[in-house]
């Protein structure tokens, strides 16, 4: 335990690995908001079907696994960095569009779904390339560096979640304050604290 404390110590001082784990953390809190809350959004608010819905989660889904599969191959061609923020960038640009939707046009089915399903897809390129980059920080406590960086993500998801859904079907209003609260804080993260010196 006193091994493991000491671990944590030392990752918490690496300000790149610290940048890079709450990129992937709060990314993950960002989409949480949607895996979280979708149903209410589509199924209650919109009246989306069950068969419907299971097919367009699904396909999120499958979107973000055909993206991890390019991101796979890309990588050695592009910095992992470039591409985490890319995938910020867009991630970015359909929780504006899920803002607009939801607080000025009555959350519009199609764009709403545009909304998350970019939000889902990019995901591809910020966990992984960033989830990397931070333990290539820390190799030398390779092991506490990890286990912060589960749990970081593991809680940041677990907190989204509860807030994200506190609306039910009544409101997606509490869900895309989770989204801005989330991607403005993995922009930071990313940005500010993983800047490069």
């Amino acid at each position: 335990l006193r091994q493991f404390a000491s671990g944590l110590s030392q990752v918490l001082r690496i300000r790149m690995y610290v940048g890079y784990m709450l990129t992937a953390a709060l990314s993950g809190f960002t989409m949480m908001a949607y895996i979280a809350n979708s149903s209410y959004v589509l199924q209650e608010q919109k009246g989306l079907a069950p068969l419907p819905f299971a097919l367009f989660f699904a396909s999120t889904a499958l979107a973000q696994v055909l993206l991890s599969v390019v991101n796979a191959k890309i990588v050695g061609r592009f910095r992992p960095r470039t591409l985490i923020g890319l995938g910020l960038t867009l991630a970015t640009v359909a929780v504006v569009a899920l803002t607009v939707g939801v607080f000025a046009l009555d959350t519009p089915l199609l764009l709403t779904c545009a909304g998350f399903l970019v939000l889902m897809a990019v995901q591809a390129f910020i966990f992984g390339n960033a989830s990397a980059l931070a333990a290539g920080q820390a190799r030398h406590v390779a092991g506490a560096a990890s286990a912060v960086l589960g749990v970081a993500q593991a809680v940041a998801m677990a907190i989204s979640a509860p807030l994200a859904s506190s609306g039910g079907g009544a409101t997606a209003v509490p869900m895309i304050w989770v989204m801005i609260v989330g991607v403005v804080g993995s922009l930071f993260a990313y940005l500010v604290i993983a800047r490069p010196t």
